[in-house]
């Protein structure tokens, strides 16, 4: 069925749920090329943007599952990126910071999620770019 058949096709939260999905896909698309998850990313730029975290408040910060984000931090030590060390002041927690490794790793995966934006905006000319991306933020304005 084409989308314009499907019975919500002229409405804005099918459309919008639609260009998500392919936008997320366009996304794992080229981070796997570069054998990077997205979650990966939301773990890097968290911990680039907000910095360092105890694994729990930056599994609640990232709105991922505590078990899930161990798994991840396993990934992304292994690779290099980030750095688990005890907390000082609770030797049960572990804090968690990125690396220079990591740093360099996630200015790469920029460059990814930027191609993948432009594929997907590829039909859009300059103007209409910046008309979406205004009117995209006023809908989800705080």
């Amino acid at each position: 069925m084409k989308p314009s058949q499907h019975r919500l096709g002229d409405r804005v939260v099918w459309q919008l749920g639609r260009a998500s999905q392919q936008s997320q896909r366009l996304i794992r698309q080229h981070l796997a090329a570069a054998d990077a998850k997205s979650q990966h990313y939301h773990v890097l730029a968290s911990l680039a943007d907000d910095g360092e975290a105890a694994q729990a408040p930056l599994a609640d910060r990232i709105a991922f599952d505590r078990s899930d984000l161990v798994t991840l931090l396993d990934e992304l030590e292994q690779f290099g990126y980030v750095l688990r060390r005890t907390d000082p002041a609770d030797r049960r927690r572990n804090i968690v910071g990125i690396t220079g490794k990591g740093e360099k790793a996630l200015a790469e995966m920029d460059k990814l999620i930027f191609a993948a934006e432009a594929d997907l905006l590829e039909p859009l000319n300059q103007a209409d770019r910046r008309t979406l991306l205004r009117l995209l933020g006023r809908l989800v304005e705080d």
